[in-house]
């Protein structure tokens, strides 16, 4: 679910409701037994999935714990066999059972407590690393997550193979597709199961034949971003229907058909109807409708020339969400800009490492912020098709 120190309408805003499972954006509500979660279609349909893909880990993370405790006697940082209690530091099966147990209830926060607890003794010790990896992603703080990922790969088996899988995630849900590749597609060789992880790296690389080979036909929307970004609009258009009215009007919408997006909206309701007509309103130029929430605010408002009304929006916008929450880290990234905290050099080195996909927002903020049509120009060379925020960027050329 949201991270409840955000509050819901700025993460709306950015489209950004999370899946409580993969984190990817536009999760609806799904009752899972007696409470509800938020899950993106696809984690539903891959619920069953899931469940395994969770068994698996906790029993993973038990047998590490029992691996590590029986070569206690070679371990520097353990006391080795003999008699006596355990010292207070030693990670026992049973804390171990604990943890994954706090993990699996979605008790993350206590989850991340007692794990730093035991890996400030030991902070190389590949099993701790991993679940702290995994309880970061749990929080959405995927790139907090990255380094913990990074000692247990690096460690090599027993963790690596499953370090390499939610390092990948991590990576390319941050937006680092390139990085991510590496870990996400030796895994996928040995987990078919996973095709669709490697597909959305495939598609953020703009490797779109390739997505299209291994995505599983109830990934609609891989599918529908493959079809359009290889010119195959109307193909796109044919697989939607009337399955997905969001996904219709977003086509739509890069299509220059403003009208036509904004009149499909109005058939339907929710937080995702919100997120689309904020994209629909920055496209299009309709500034007033971006303002209600403080970062589309800060983005109308330097559209206008508005500088002191954005910084306003911008300090807003940060006081108002969480620091370490990844799906808000590029906006936060560019109001702190905004006021600021960050010179262009720190957004051009973190555009080096975005996809495409990702960057193009980025330079986009840039040419509003600084008003150098370098940055527009930018922008536009890192556009892939008519990719939101296309024809913003090319209004801003025209000037």
């Amino acid at each position: 679910m949201t991270n409840p120190e955000i509050p819901l309408n700025e993460a709306v805003a950015r489209g950004i409701i999370p899946c409580s499972s993969c984190g990817a954006s536009g999760a609806d509500v799904r009752k899972i037994g007696d409470k509800n979660h938020f899950l993106c279609s696809k984690c539903a349909r891959r619920g069953r999935r899931w469940t395994f893909i969770l068994a698996a880990l906790t029993i993973t993370i038990v047998a590490l714990a029992a691996y590590v405790l029986h070569r206690r006697g070679s371990d520097p940082l353990d006391p080795g066999p003999g008699p006596g209690p355990a010292p207070k530091d030693a990670m026992t099966e049973s804390a171990s059972k604990d943890i994954v147990a706090l993990m699996d209830s979605r008790r993350w926060t206590e989850a991340r407590a007692r794990i730093q607890g035991y890996l400030e003794p030991m902070p190389k010790r590949p099993d701790l690393n991993l679940l702290m990896g995994n309880c970061l992603m749990g929080l959405k703080a995927y790139d907090l997550a990255v380094p913990y990922l990074k000692i247990a790969y690096e460690a090599g088996p027993p963790t690596r193979d499953q370090a390499a899988l939610w390092l990948g995630l991590a990576l390319k849900t941050i937006g680092y597709a390139a990085e991510a590749l590496p870990y996400v597609e030796p895994v996928t060789e040995l987990n078919r199961g996973r095709r669709d992880d490697l597909a959305e790296v495939y598609l953020d690389l703009e490797r779109y034949e390739d997505a299209l080979k291994i995505l599983s036909e109830d990934a609609l929307w891989g599918r529908h971003r493959a079809l359009v970004y290889l010119g195959r609009g109307e193909e796109a258009k044919k697989l939607i229907g009337d399955r997905d009215p969001f996904m219709l009007a977003g086509q739509l919408r890069e299509e220059g058909d403003f009208a036509g997006a904004a009149k499909l909206l109005e058939s339907t309701s929710g937080d995702r109807r919100k997120r689309a007509e904020m994209s629909l309103a920055v496209e299009s130029g309709d500034l007033a409708k971006l303002d209600d929430e403080a970062f589309f605010r800060a983005i109308g408002a330097l559209l206008a020339g508005q500088k002191d009304k954005a910084k306003a929006a911008a300090w807003e916008f940060l006081a108002k969400t969480d620091k370490e929450f990844a799906p808000l880290r590029l906006e936060r990234m560019m109001m702190r800009h905004l006021v600021d905290e960050l010179k262009d050099a720190d957004l051009e080195a973190e555009v080096r490492r975005l996809s495409r996909f990702h960057a193009n927002d980025v330079l986009f903020y840039l040419a509003l912020a600084t008003g150098d049509r370098a940055w527009a120009e930018k922008a536009a060379a890192s556009t892939p098709g008519h990719n939101y925020p296309y024809h913003a960027i090319q209004r801003l050329l025209k000037k």
